[in-house]
């Protein structure tokens, strides 16, 4: 079945008349009365009565008239979805996230929906290794992770394009009773007799290795309590008073200003947030305004 033949019959039965739905149409009359009786034999039916001069639409034309403008009207809507979906205004965002960078998100969303009001987000929260994995298996079009990465596929195309966000310190959290150091960092040392909380995701080299090896240097094997990938886990659980979270500074965002009692770790350990997306593959114009917007909410 022809659309076009469609197209042509619904104007016909919309202006009731051949000459006028021509003219519509911007092409000749006979060519016109050819399309709608291919369309009559096409289907074996008679669509429009047209003896002696009448014109009367039958049962048949009625029934395909409302078929036709049905299936028109949603190829129309399937048009604009498709236009609007490339404009980065509908459909769905797939996003995996580290869960110490979801502090980075909530008003970026919420700026984002304010522009893009039919865009929905599908949120995957895992530690970096997982995040690439993600990536790789394209579940998600976009990570947020914290590097270095681990490229566990470093053998397999596409390779992942690397966008730094931030460099932020570790600090010391803790709990609402315990007695917290003069000024606003704390000498390493002084979290040697502890109980200690961090940061460990699934890879070789992160916030953990780096305050392993800090406070090696400094002398010491840290009294690691609890190990978690889950930021805010680790934060519940300092509050609890288990012992004193060692993470990333954005982590402080879970908490209202004033309710946390922390200290930058003296000398400075840092840690890198990136988003990464796949080279040389389609990032879809909503990808790519969200993206722009994480960029410039930490600048």
């Amino acid at each position: 079945m022809d659309i076009k033949k469609m197209y042509y019959f619904m104007t016909i039965v919309e202006e009731g008349q051949i000459t006028k739905a021509a003219q519509r149409l911007h092409m000749a009359q006979p060519p016109l009365s050819l399309q709608l009786k291919a369309l009559e034999e096409e289907l074996g039916v008679t669509l429009i009565d047209r003896e002696n001069k009448r014109f009367e639409i039958t049962p048949a034309g009625w029934t395909f008239y409302k078929r036709a403008k049905e299936i028109l009207h949603s190829i129309d809507g399937a048009i604009a979805e498709i236009k609007e979906q490339q404009n980065g205004l509908r459909g769905t965002l797939s996003i995996g996230t580290v869960m110490s960078c979801v502090p980075y998100l909530p008003s970026v969303m919420k700026q984002f929906r304010l522009g893009s009001p039919r865009v929905s987000f599908q949120l995957w929260e895992a530690d970096s290794f997982r995040v690439e994995e993600l990536l790789q298996n394209k579940v998600i079009e976009m990570g947020i992770v914290r590097l270095p990465l681990q490229s566990y596929l470093a053998d397999r195309m596409p390779r992942v394009s690397i966008h730094r966000l931030q460099t932020e310190p570790l600090v010391a959290v803790f709990p609402p009773e315990w007695k917290v150091p003069d000024g606003t960092s704390v000498p390493v040392s002084e979290l040697a007799s502890s109980p200690l909380l961090i940061l460990r995701g699934q890879g070789d080299y992160g916030v953990y290795h780096k305050f392993i090896e800090t406070c090696k240097t400094s002398g010491f094997e840290p009294n690691l309590v609890c190990e978690s990938p889950d930021v805010s886990t680790l934060m519940i659980l300092t509050d609890s008073g288990l012992g004193i979270s060692v993470v990333p500074r954005s982590a402080l965002l879970l908490k209202k200003p004033g309710q946390v009692r922390y200290a930058e770790i003296d000398p400075p350990i840092e840690s890198d947030t990136a988003i990464i997306t796949l080279e040389h593959q389609f990032v879809s114009q909503a990808a790519r305004n969200f993206k722009e917007l994480l960029i410039g909410s930490l600048q």
